[in-house]
């Protein structure tokens, strides 16, 4: 035999690999090869994002704390200047009553002076004679009447003091109040933002 057929016998001898099971074994190896850089990207991809998630979370507790911190100081201004004013208003209500008891008082003495008044004067003129009974009683109506409307008058001008004060009492409040309470509903709509769902 020749060296030719030799070779020929020797490539013929040689078991063929199957062409489907070398094709299924680089298959295979490519899937595997590219699965495991999916899975190297991926923990680089964590590695990376785990720093600028500490880094968020501290700034988180960090405003948290903060937020808690002025809250706690602004509870106490509050409190403070709630105890203020209410001192302010209580003083004011107590001022007013005093004006409104004093009001009573003199209106009740003003009502008894004009009575006494009045009582003498009927006890004078009981002699008198029809005409000049006719014109003082015509004097009492009008004394009556005057005595009404300055009364009237004076129950208006404390009745609108006294609402000038509550109206005057209820804007400070309102005043103070209003701006702590958008600081608080912000202050709230930022916190709900940084809460998981």
């Amino acid at each position: 035999m020749s060296e030719k057929e030799k070779e020929v016998n020797i490539e013929e001898t040689k078991p063929k690999e199957n062409l489907i099971l070398k094709g299924w074994k680089d298959f295979v190896s490519s899937i595997t090869e590219g699965y495991n850089k999916f899975q190297k990207s991926i923990e680089e991809i964590n590695t990376n994002n785990t720093e600028p998630q500490n880094q968020n979370q501290e700034k988180i507790n960090k405003f948290l704390k903060d937020t808690k911190e002025n809250w706690d100081v602004t509870i106490t201004e509050w409190g403070e200047e709630f105890k203020k004013t209410h001192k302010d208003n209580k003083e004011l209500w107590d001022n007013n009553l005093g004006k409104i008891n004093a009001f009573f008082k003199n209106t009740q003495e003003s009502w008894d002076n004009k009575i006494k008044e009045w009582t003498d004067d009927l006890e004078k003129r009981s002699l008198e004679t029809k005409e000049q009974w006719n014109a003082r009683k015509q004097k009492i109506n009008q004394d009556i009447n005057s005595w009404q409307k300055q009364t009237m008058n004076d129950w208006d001008k404390g009745l609108r003091s006294f609402r000038r004060e509550m109206i005057k009492g209820s804007y400070m409040f309102l005043l103070y109040m209003i701006p702590f309470l958008i600081i608080f509903v912000i202050i709230m709509y930022f916190i709900l933002q940084f809460l998981p769902n």
